[in-house]
């Protein structure tokens, strides 16, 4: 079975979370906010300003090749299901969870096994409605199909999603059991440390909120898990 995402969980020290925390905070100038996704901040680009903090910790994992895009955000909307993978060459995301407002309980990302060809991104808005329906993203545009009803979408099966994850992970007034249909996938903790690799063409979202607001950082790195990844012996 192709290996497509995991997680190395402690993989990156506190104070290294902390620190990409305190650069967000203190360069409000890099702040990119937009009008039709107001819940939203983002920092575009941290390979270019953190890049030299963080490949002696991520290459202890994987191949850090030609890192790029991505950005650090901060956020308190949900993310329904998408990819990232507008570029026409295969990319992975790196995603680092760096803080939660409120701890009070567990947080979760979730990637799912089904994937797309790279070369769009997508997001699977199907019917949801909410404060920014009438918005369209700047990328991985909005489609009212869901995963199931669109034929790019590989390896789905014809089964509901399994309600018991479901109820776990994903239940929000927001996130329709439909909209999860012939999804199968990983709840991966969304915990400051840990570190979840995956191919940027494997859908994903995040898990039900809890708290106010979260902040994580991603970005993208060219090959596959399979290919970045480092073993004892070597890249797989």
């Amino acid at each position: 079975m192709t290996l497509r995402h995991m997680v190395v969980e402690d993989a990156i020290p506190l104070d290294v979370c902390e620190y990409i925390k305190n650069f967000f905070d203190t360069h409000n100038s890099l702040y990119v906010r937009k009008p039709n996704n107001p819940d939203v901040i983002k920092i575009n680009s941290p390979w270019t300003h953190l890049g030299d903090v963080l490949n002696p910790i991520f290459s202890k994992y994987f191949v850090t090749n030609k890192g790029q895009g991505g950005n650090i955000y901060k956020h308190s909307n949900l993310y329904t299901t998408h990819v990232d993978s507008g570029e026409p060459y295969q990319l992975i995301n790196c995603l680092l969870p760096i803080y939660l407002h409120e701890p009070v309980a567990p947080q979760h990302f979730v990637v799912f096994d089904q994937w797309v060809d790279n070369g769009f991104g997508q997001t699977w808005y199907g019917d949801r409605v909410d404060t920014i329906a009438n918005y369209d993203f700047d990328f991985n545009k909005k489609t009212n199909l869901t995963p199931y009803n669109d034929p790019r979408v590989y390896d789905k099966t014809d089964y509901d999603i399994d309600p018991e994850f479901y109820g776990k992970y994903l239940a929000y007034p927001q996130h329709k059991p439909s909209h999860f249909k012939g999804l199968t996938g990983t709840a991966y903790e969304f915990k400051p440390g840990n570190m979840i690799l995956f191919n940027a063409n494997n859908l994903h979202c995040t898990g039900k909120l809890v708290g106010a607001w979260k902040m994580g950082m991603h970005i993208n790195f060219e090959g596959t898990v399979e290919q970045l990844l480092i073993t004892p012996s070597g890249t797989v």
